[in-house]
């Protein structure tokens, strides 16, 4: 049985993009969600606010087709993605499980 030391982390961090735009009612409702989770785990999250009017090449590159979506990158690599609006222990619980 191999035997993991706790205190070495796999990564130093997951990046989350919040792709948004200021027109949308239910990305409204995720921005304090968002702002309050990008606080409470700055120790290992990256948060990365997106509007896809302001940076349609980004929202283009993620295939972004609605808004709010969330997409999680972990070593560069799309290990999640959702779309709507979700609850902020949800998303909490969610970024945990990737971590």
């Amino acid at each position: 049985m191999i035997q993991r030391n706790q205190n070495v982390q796999e990564i130093d961090s997951l990046m989350l993009f919040q792709f948004y735009a200021e027109w949308c009612a239910p990305c409204k409702v995720m921005m304090p969600v968002v702002n309050t989770l990008k606080v409470k785990l700055e120790d290992w999250l990256n948060v990365h606010q997106v509007d896809v009017d302001q940076q349609q090449e980004l929202a283009v590159k993620y295939g972004i087709r609605s808004v709010p979506t969330f997409v999680v990158l972990k070593n560069n690599t799309e290990v999640w993605r959702s779309s709507g609006v979700l609850s902020e222990d949800a998303l909490e619980q969610k970024l945990i499980s990737l971590k």
